[in-house]
């Protein structure tokens, strides 16, 4: 199979390339797995354009949604410093458990990185400040479909405020026991929907949206009813 035909190109240009990274696909090569990556299947995809990808940011590997990778130097450079600077919009849908009270919201907590399996974990003092802001989109019988706001970026951020909220997301095995043994979904239920930024080299601003995958669009159809 072609290398783009595994994932899904939503903008390209000469600077750089957006995709839309299928669920269970690593963004980048990770050390001691012989998993291939979505920077794999660029650098091939790029081959006949004598360009290489470089990963701006990463998702999680079971995170489907939108991923940007420069072609050169310079625009990952101006691309990276965008997203330590924290300046663009990054939304991400999810399905959590339970019914999310209220309506919208700002979660606010430190993390500390573990040794045990990489894991975030919550901590009163000390590690990082996380903050993710939300907003109900959908009522389910026994979860809540949310949009959440990234205003800042650590690994599982979104799936470790959730779970410490009370709400952890659906299919997460990592980080909610009781997730395990379920069959909903094979994954945890997050999505990179939209995400906004400024063009490296033009200073365009640029706004792109990922639609909803089908195994998503599959579990929300299962909850309603």
């Amino acid at each position: 199979m072609p290398p783009s035909k595994r994932f899904r190109i939503v903008f390209e240009d000469p600077y750089l390339v957006v995709v839309d990274k299928p669920a269970g696909l690593l963004t980048v090569p990770v050390p001691g797995t012989r998993a291939r990556s979505l920077l794999d299947l660029l650098d091939r995809y790029l081959a006949p354009q004598k360009r290489t990808a470089r990963a701006v940011h990463r998702i999680d590997r079971y995170t489907s949604g939108l991923v940007v990778f420069a072609k050169g130097r310079k625009a990952w450079e101006e691309l990276v410093a965008q997203f330590r600077a924290r300046t663009p919009e990054r939304v991400y849908l999810a399905v959590v458990r339970g019914r999310v009270e209220p309506e919208e919201g700002v979660l606010r907590h430190r993390l500390e990185l573990t040794r045990d399996g990489f894991r975030q974990r919550v901590v009163e003092r000390g590690g990082t400040p996380a903050v993710t802001r939300y907003r109900v989109i959908e009522r389910l019988p026994d979860a809540t479909l949310v949009e959440a706001r990234l205003e800042t970026g650590l690994k599982n951020q979104i799936r470790v405020q959730f779970r410490a909220a009370g709400h952890p997301l659906v299919g997460d095995r990592h980080y909610a026991w009781e997730e395990r043994g379920r069959a909903r979904l094979n994954r945890q239920a997050l999505h990179a929907w939209k995400l906004a930024f400024r063009h490296p080299v033009t200073g365009a601003p640029l706004s792109l949206e990922a639609p909803l995958p089908s195994d998503l669009g599959r579990l929300l159809a299962g909850l309603r009813h």
